[in-house]
C-alpha cells in the first residue's frame, strides 16, 4: 500500500482487486481486479507513487509447468484521479536466460507468504529515479524513469545468500548533505548512515536518501559555504561549467595551443614574367594600391609629357618671338639626346621615354624586394607591392610512408626527433584536487603491468591542478589515478620540449601544444579515455643560392581523440553512474606510420630575375616604339586626310592665307624642324621691312586662265580654279593675302599687299 504525496489518498494493490481510500470524504472505491496485469497472476509486494507515476515489484506467474514458477517483475504505473483507476505503463522482468545464480533460482513458493520474497520500492522524484530491493536475489536495482519507460540502470548484490550479513540503515539527510553508505569499522546491528556535507561543485536543497546534484552550469559551490543548499552565480566570462567549483578561471585562457598552421599553398601565378605583368601594369582598388602602383606613375609622368609637348606645340606655332623659338631648339635637342624609342629622332620620343624610365626603374626596384622575400619563414610583409602576401616561394605537401627508405638528410631529421625529450603537461581545472590533500597517482603500461612513476611535479593555483611529467619513451601509454570524487570542469592536455639542432641546417623545433577538452552542460566524468597521435613533420627548404645546401626542420604534429559523451558526465549520468572511489584519466600516445614532407623553392632566382628584368625593359622600349610607329602609320595619315576634306571649306571664306594655313600644315607634317627654321627666317625678313610710313593697299587683279572641262553630253563649261601663285609678295615680305570673287564662269583670285 502506498499514499500520494500529500497523504490525501491511499492505494491499496493485491492479486485481486485494487482500492483506494480518500480520508477526508472516507470514501473507499475498490476494484474487482489487477488492472496492473489482467491476463497473468501477478503478486505485487512492494509500491511507491509520486503523484504522477508509480512504480510496484512484485512476482508474475510463470505458470507451474516451467521450471521458473514465478519472475520477479517491476511495473510502472499512472493512477486516474477521477475513478482511481491503475493503468500500467512499462514494465520490466528479471531475465531468465542469464547466467547469474540469480537468474537459476525457480521462486517456488512466492504466491505464499515468506521474508525471503519480501521486496522494497523507493521513488527519487527529482532525479526521476527507483530503488528496488529483491530479498530473495539479495539484489538491489536502480531504474531510471519518464512518462513514458521505464529503464534499468544498474544493480548491487552481495552475493548468492539472503541477507546482506547484518542491518544497515540509510536514513534521510538534510539540506545541504548527503547520506554516506560507508559503514562503521566494527560490525553493529543495525549500523546507520552518517550525514556528510556535499562536497564542492554540489548542491542539496532538501530532506532526502538523494545525493547532492551538480551545480547547474553558471553557478559554483567552492565547498566554503557549509550550507550548500544553493549554489551561486558565477561572474562574468568566467569559466563556470556544470558542476563548477569556481568562477576565478577566465575562458579567455582556455585556448588552445597550437604550434603548426595550415602549409600555404603555391600561387596562382609562379612565372616571373606573369609576375612582373601583373605587379607593374595593374593600379588596384584602395589608395594604397594605387600609390605603390608603377603604372599608375607611369601615366603621371605620360601626363607631365603631354603638358611638357603641349607647352612645345605653342612655342613653335603661337608664340612669335625669337625667344621662343631659342627655348624650342635647345628642348628639342635635349629631348632628341632622350629619345629610347627612334634612336634620336623625335624630340617627342624622348618625352615618352621618360614613362619608360619610370617602369624601368619599378621594375628593377619590385625585383629587388621580391627576391629577397624568402624564404616566407624570415619574409616581412611585402609591403612595397599592392599583395602584401606575395613571396618569392611555391610549396609542395606531401605524405611519406615510414617504411620507404628515406634520404640521409630526412633520417637525420627523424633521429632527432626520436631522441627529443618530452614533458607530458596535464591540467585539471576548475576542481578542489590539490598537490597536498590528494594522493594523486600516475602510472605507464609496460609490458603487462602498470609501473607508478614516482616523481610528479605538481603546482596548484586558483582552482587549477598541473602536472608536467617526462616521459620514460614514446609510444606510451599513461592512467591518472585521482582519488576521491571531486567534480572537474574540464582538461588541459599537451606535450612540451625542448629544441635541438645537429647543424645550423638542421633543427628540430621547440614543442610546445596543448589543447582544452570541456563541453557545455557537462563535466568531467570518471572515466576519461584520451588518444594522442604524433606525426613527424619535415620542412625543406631550398637554397636561393644555387649550390648551398637546403635547410631541414622538423616538429611532431599533434592529433587528439575523444570521445566527449563517453568521457563527461549531465546530471542524469551523474545520478545514475554506479558510484566509484576514484577517477581515472587514461591517455594513450601513438605515433602514425607516415610523414608529413613540406618543400619550399624560390619561384626565381638573382640570374632569372636580372634575365626577366633585362627582357621586360626591352619589352617596354618596343611597346612604346610599336605606338609612334602605329601613329606615324595611321594616325598621322588619317589627320592628313581630314585636313585635306577640309580645303574646300577654307576656300570659300572670304579671306585665305593659304601659306600659312595649308602649306605651313604640310611642312609641319613632313618636316617640322624645316619648318621651324622657315618661321625664324620670316620672322628677321618681318624685322627689317618695318617701317614707319604707312604703305597703300595696292591692288592687282590676275585674271587665271580659263581651261574648259566639257563632258560629252553637256555642253555647259565649269569654272576651273588655278594654283594660286604663291611668289607673289607683300610690300613687307610676308606671303600675299588672296580674296577669291567670280565672274560668270571665271574665278577671280585678288592679291592683295599690304
Amino acid at each position: 500500500m502506498t499514499t500520494d504525496p500529500l497523504g490525501l489518498v491511499a492505494y491499496g494493490f493485491s492479486d485481486f482487486f485494487i482500492f483506494s481510500y480518500t480520508a477526508s470524504t472516507n470514501t473507499l472505491v475498490v476494484h474487482q481486479n489487477n488492472s496492473l496485469s489482467p491476463s497473468t497472476s501477478f503478486l505485487p509486494l512492494a509500491v511507491d507513487y509520486d503523484g504522477n507515476r508509480g512504480i510496484i515489484a512484485g512476482f508474475l506467474n510463470n505458470g507451474q509447468s516451467s521450471r521458473i514458477k514465478f519472475r520477479a517483475t517491476v511495473i510502472m504505473f499512472s493512477i486516474n484521479a477521477g475513478t482511481t483507476f491503475a493503468t500500467p505503463i512499462s514494465s520490466w522482468i528479471y531475465p531468465m536466460n542469464g547466467t547469474t545464480w540469480q537468474a537459476g533460482q525457480t521462486n517456488a513458493g512466492a504466491d505464499l507468504y515468506a521474508a525471503k520474497f519480501d521486496m522494497s520500492v523507493s521513488i527519487d522524484p527529482t532525479g526521476t529515479q527507483v530503488l528496488v530491493g529483491i530479498q530473495s536475489m539479495n539484489t538491489v536495482f536502480l531504474f531510471s524513469y519518464t512518462t513514458t519507460t521505464l529503464t534499468f540502470v544498474s544493480l548491487i548484490d552481495n552475493g548468492q545468500g539472503i541477507g546482506f550479513g547484518g542491518l544497515f540503515v540509510i536514513l534521510p539527510s538534510p539540506s545541504s548533505y548527503y547520506s554516506s553508505t560507508t559503514g562503521p569499522s566494527v560490525q553493529i546491528v543495525p549500523a546507520f548512515s552518517s550525514q556528510l556535507p556535499c562536497i564542492p561543485g554540489t548542491y542539496k536543497n532538501r530532506t532526502s536518501l538523494g545525493r547532492c546534484l551538480p551545480c547547474p552550469t553558471g553557478t559554483k559551490n567552492d565547498g566554503t559555504n557549509l550550507t550548500a543548499s544553493t549554489c551561486v552565480d558565477c561572474a562574468t566570462n568566467a569559466f563556470c561549467p556544470f558542476g563548477s567549483t569556481s568562477d576565478s578561471i577566465s575562458t579567455d585562457s582556455l585556448s588552445n595551443v597550437i604550434q603548426v598552421i595550415a602549409y600555404p599553398s603555391s600561387p596562382a601565378i609562379t612565372g616571373i614574367d606573369d609576375i612582373l605583368f601583373f605587379t607593374l601594369f595593374s593600379i588596384g582598388s584602395t589608395s594604397r594600391c594605387v600609390a605603390l602602383s608603377p603604372l599608375f606613375w607611369t601615366l603621371f609622368v605620360g601626363c607631365i609629357v603631354i603638358l611638357i609637348g603641349s607647352g612645345m606645340f605653342i612655342m613653335k606655332h603661337c608664340i612669335k618671338h625669337p625667344k621662343a623659338a631659342d627655348s624650342y631648339e635647345k628642348l628639342e635637342k635635349v629631348f632628341k639626346q632622350a629619345d629610347l624609342i627612334t634612336a634620336g629622332d623625335l624630340w617627342i620620343g624622348g618625352l615618352a621615354s621618360f614613362c619608360i624610365i619610370v617602369l624601368s626603374i619599378s621594375c628593377c626596384v619590385f625585383s629587388a624586394y621580391f627576391y629577397n622575400s624568402y624564404p616566407i619563414e624570415t619574409a616581412p610583409p611585402s609591403t612595397y607591392t599592392c599583395d602584401t602576401t606575395l613571396r618569392n616561394a611555391q610549396f609542395s605537401s606531401s605524405l611519406q610512408s615510414l617504411s620507404i627508405p628515406v634520404s640521409d638528410n630526412v633520417q637525420d631529421m627523424f633521429n632527432l626527433l626520436n631522441s627529443q625529450a618530452v614533458n607530458l603537461d596535464v591540467a585539471f581545472i576548475n576542481t578542489v584536487y590539490n598537490c597536498t590533500s590528494d594522493a594523486i597517482t600516475l602510472t605507464y603500461y609496460s609490458g603487462t603491468a602498470w609501473v607508478p612513476i614516482s616523481s610528479l611535479p605538481c603546482t596548484s593555483s586558483n582552482y587549477i591542478l598541473s602536472y608536467s611529467v617526462p616521459l620514460p619513451y614514446r609510444p606510451i601509454t599513461v592512467q591518472f589515478t585521482l582519488p576521491n570524487i571531486y567534480t572537474i570542469g574540464g582538461l588541459r592536455v599537451g606535450l612540451s620540449g625542448a629544441g635541438k639542432n645537429k647543424t645550423s641546417k638542421k633543427l628540430v623545433q621547440t614543442l610546445g601544444f596543448s589543447q582544452v577538452f570541456t563541453q557545455d552542460g557537462r563535466m568531467v566524468g570518471q572515466n576519461i579515455y584520451i588518444v594522442l597521435e604524433l606525426t613527424k613533420l619535415i620542412n625543406d627548404t631550398s637554397p636561393l643560392v644555387s649550390g648551398d645546401d637546403d635547410t631541414f626542420s622538423a616538429i611532431w604534429v599533434e592529433k587528439f581523440t575523444l570521445n566527449y559523451y563517453q568521457s563527461f558526465m549531465t546530471s542524469t549520468d551523474y545520478l545514475t553512474a554506479t558510484p566509484k572511489s576514484s577517477t581515472n584519466m587514461t591517455l594513450i600516445i601513438t605515433e602514425t606510420p607516415y610523414y608529413i614532407l613540406n618543400l619550399q623553392t624560390p619561384i626565381a632566382r638573382l640570374p632569372l630575375i636580372i634575365y626577366h628584368d633585362f627582357l621586360f625593359i626591352t619589352m617596354v622600349i618596343g611597346m612604346f616604339a610599336l605606338m609612334f610607329v602605329l601613329f606615324k602609320l595611321i594616325i598621322i595619315p588619317f589627320i592628313v586626310f581630314l585636313i585635306r576634306m577640309c580645303k574646300p571649306n577654307y576656300i570659300k571664306d572670304n579671306r585665305v592665307d593659304v601659306n600659312s594655313q595649308v602649306g605651313l600644315i604640310d611642312d609641319d607634317l613632313e618636316n617640322p624642324t624645316s619648318n621651324s627654321n622657315k618661321q625664324k627666317s620670316s620672322k628677321h625678313k618681318n624685322n627689317n621691312s618695318i617701317t614707319d610710313n604707312v604703305v597703300p593697299v595696292q591692288s592687282q587683279t590676275f585674271i587665271e586662265n580659263e581651261n574648259a572641262n566639257h563632258d560629252k553630253d553637256d555642253s555647259h563649261q565649269s569654272p576651273v580654279v588655278a594654283d594660286v601663285d604663291t611668289t607673289k609678295k607683300r610690300l613687307d615680305g610676308l606671303p600675299p593675302l588672296v580674296r577669291v570673287r567670280t565672274d560668270g564662269n571665271r574665278i577671280i583670285k585678288e592679291y592683295i599687299n599690304e
